[in-house]
């Protein structure tokens, strides 16, 4: 006759390590082992041009998104480059970025559109990346950022019966 016992230790949820850098350039976060519960909505902050958006959180989109509006394409030092303007409430911030690439996004019940994509540094709580991001006219949508696969990956788990689980850390002045 065996006998076996087992113990069983409370589990914590680790915290998010504090990034502590000098510029918004140069954040990045380390990959941990554990990853966070974020909910379906989350705030987000977005650098440029460091304001704080609410995010759609969609794991079945592959690419982030971002409410672009008045998006101009034009050239400089022979590169393609993009101008749009941001809304945070009724402020409008002016964004210029080297285009990466065009993407063709297929869209459901709706014609196909291509769209332009740049890097962009998103933060959520303390996890800041620079990932690419597809620019968009989100006004007709609640939610002026939609955050996909390519920021959540190696770092959150989505709880769709949660919403605003995390504050985006503040940046370096």
């Amino acid at each position: 006759l065996l006998l076996c016992t087992t113990s069983f230790m409370q589990a914590k949820e680790p915290k998010i390590p504090v990034v502590k850098n000098t510029t918004f350039e140069n954040l990045n976060t380390e990959k941990t082992d554990t990853k966070h519960i974020i909910g379906a909505v989350e705030n987000v902050r977005l650098v440029p041009p460091n304001v704080i958006l609410k995010a759609r959180i969609d794991t079945g989109a592959k690419t982030s998104s971002i409410d672009a509006r008045n998006i101009t394409p034009f050239e400089r030092n022979g590169k393609q480059w993009v101008r749009f303007t941001c809304m945070s409430g009724e402020k409008e911030h002016i964004i210029e970025r080297k285009v990466v690439k065009t993407v063709l996004i297929k869209r459901h019940g709706e014609e196909s559109q291509d769209r332009y994509v740049v890097n962009m540094r998103i933060i959520l709580g303390e996890v800041s990346q620079l990932i690419l991001v597809t620019l968009n006219d989100r006004d007709a949508y609640k939610y002026p950022v939609l955050i996909g696969r390519n920021f959540l990956r190696d770092y959150f788990i989505v709880d769709v019966a949660k919403k605003y689980q995390f504050k985006p850390m503040s940046l370096p002045k």
